[in-house]
């Protein structure tokens, strides 16, 4: 676990970076906001299991937390509810809109000359001497020099064609957005005892949680969205909204040693992935296109890759 964590640091530094790279020099809104993270406990024992937690982070990795114990918590965030046990702030963790950003970036690449087929189902993928030549798309024929498969959840579907294992399982979860409540929390928020997360949008609230290993199942449940809701009330004065503007379901791309797999196919020169990112899939992305950049390039990567490296399997 210690080992993962390490390269996991890595990526995520390396991430957190380019973030501030782009807001820095490409001046895109997507709501990002460095406010920290705050994780509330309900009970003395969640208290006491989490500062075994908050120990190791910063013994192995010095990332430190400030402690607030429960007095202090509506003072810290009004909209935290009195009565609880108290809560970790990690001041160096930072949130964005992920709609916006994706809408929003896409826009500036379309802009900087970068072509999105959207809509488009692959339907083969055509190899040669142990290279890929092409792919065959229910709109034609696309061709390329090199070619990155980041197909999340549903990569494990790529292992035959592409030669090589890549063992990924769908993790489902599901999210809530609501218009934001009167007293909305300042900060983004985790829950660990009942495993739901709290995002303040700017025009927005959401509510996420779950992990099921169900497949590809396309349902929400409305139970699964009352569970959300009612899994935020022991902490919040205000948990929810009833005016809902969407609700969301999703398959994490799970690996079975928590790592990602970014780089070169094995046994195809030209063909990388970029898949497995677990439930960090944003918050890697930055730092895992930088890495695929370098890979091709044949550069020096600017952090240890081996780790990621379909090569494991």
């Amino acid at each position: 676990m210690l080992e993962a964590a390490f390269h996991l640091k890595a990526i995520l530094d390396s991430s957190m970076n380019e973030y501030r790279t782009i807001i820095s020099d490409q001046t895109l809104d997507f709501e990002w906001h460095e406010s920290g993270l705050l994780h509330v406990l309900e009970t003395d024992s969640g208290m006491r299991d989490f500062a075994e937690k908050d120990k190791l982070l910063a013994d192995q990795f010095g990332i430190l937390a400030q402690r607030i114990e429960g007095e202090d918590l509506p003072e810290f965030d009004p909209a935290i509810k009195s009565g609880l046990a108290g809560a970790f702030y990690y001041e160096g963790d930072a949130f964005a809109r992920p709609d916006i950003l994706n809408a929003n970036w896409s826009k500036r690449l379309r802009e900087n000359g970068v072509t999105f087929v959207e809509n488009c189902k692959l339907i083969a993928i055509k190899k040669k001497q142990g290279q890929v030549k092409s792919l065959q798309t229910s709109q034609g024929t696309l061709t390329a020099d090199r070619f990155v498969f980041a197909a999340g959840a549903w990569s494990t579907h790529l292992s035959s064609h592409l030669e090589c294992r890549i063992p990924v399982e769908p993790g489902k979860g599901y999210s809530v957005t609501m218009e934001r409540p009167g007293i909305c929390p300042k900060y983004p928020m985790l829950f660990p005892e009942n495993n739901v997360g709290v995002t303040p949008f700017d025009h927005g609230y959401r509510l996420g949680s779950m992990m099921e290993f169900i497949g590809f199942d396309e349902s929400i449940p409305d139970r699964r969205i009352h569970q959300l809701r009612e899994s935020a009330k022991p902490y919040l004065v205000e948990p929810f909204t009833e005016k809902i503007l969407s609700t969301w379901y999703g398959w994490r791309p799970m690996t079975w040693d928590s790592l990602p797999i970014i780089g070169r196919v094995p046994r195809l020169d030209n063909a990388y992935l970029a898949t497995g990112h677990n439930m960090l899939g944003l918050s890697l992305a930055a730092g895992t296109g930088k890495l695929i950049a370098e890979i091709i390039r044949e550069q020096p990567t600017h952090i240890d890759s081996t780790a990621f490296s379909p090569d494991r399997f």
